[in-house]
């Protein structure tokens, strides 16, 4: 019976919307949550900070999963992304990513510019940029559960991290999970000072410089439209508007 069907017709017959095939690569997809805690704050040497908590997300298909590897602790780390395909392989990409280490009190390896923060004059013109350079990332809190592939727990954790004499190190972000960095960590804020009153937009990208392989960079940044106000040597800010997150 089957030798009277045409391979077009067999193929079409064979085939099943929504399933993907062995080879198909299941993309992680990277975005931004709102920001949210936004608020002024003084250092002890007189800084003004714009705080803010920041979360990245994976809203994609696979994890986002980066392996650095090195020889030695002198050595430079090798990073590849480990991309997941349907049939339960992944394939390595090596990947321009560089690592930092975090020794201000996180103790740990950061993927440097994982995401970066801007803050820009509404009227054109960016004024500042984040003091802080590199993440390690992990499931932190669940985002999206209903997203296929999503896990019920959490599956990367800060151990993965590595410490400073580590030789591998495993970061990852589950389908449907998120990684929040809290206003009152180290460096997650932009310096504003003297920077003059008036109305900005604070954009945060996940990874800015296209290093990594996802599914979709058009959902990469989110923003808050804000105002800074100056008065007896405290400023103040009033969030206006959020833009669209992930």
């Amino acid at each position: 019976m089957l030798r009277r069907i045409g391979p077009l017709v067999l193929a079409a017959l064979l085939f099943v919307p929504g399933v993907a095939s062995a080879e198909e690569e299941l993309r992680p997809d990277l975005g931004m949550a709102p920001l949210t805690d936004v608020k002024v704050t003084t250092s002890p040497a007189g800084q003004q900070q714009l705080r803010f908590s920041a979360t990245i997300v994976n809203v994609g298909r696979g994890p986002f999963e980066v392996e650095a590897s090195r020889v030695s602790v002198d050595a430079p780390f090798r990073v590849v992304q480990r991309v997941s395909r349907a049939d339960g392989s992944r394939a390595d990409v090596g990947v321009p990513a560089g690592l930092v280490y975090g020794g201000d009190g996180h103790d740990h390896w950061h993927i440097r510019d994982l995401e970066t923060y801007q803050l820009v004059r509404l009227d054109g013109g960016v004024v500042s940029v984040a003091a802080k350079a590199g993440f390690c990332f992990y499931d932190t809190s669940s985002y999206r559960r209903s997203l296929p592939g999503a896990p019920r727990s959490k599956v990367y954790s800060e151990s993965g991290c590595g410490d400073r004499g580590s030789l591998t190190v495993t970061m990852g972000l589950s389908v449907g999970w998120a990684d929040r960095y809290a206003s009152t960590l180290p460096d997650q804020f932009v310096d504003i000072t003297g920077i003059p009153d008036g109305r900005y937009r604070l954009i945060a990208t996940a990874d800015a410089q296209g290093q990594f392989t996802e599914a979709d960079r058009t959902n990469n940044a989110t923003w808050v439209d804000l105002s800074l106000t100056s008065r007896k040597g405290r400023t103040t800010v009033r969030v206006l508007a959020h833009g669209p997150a992930a």
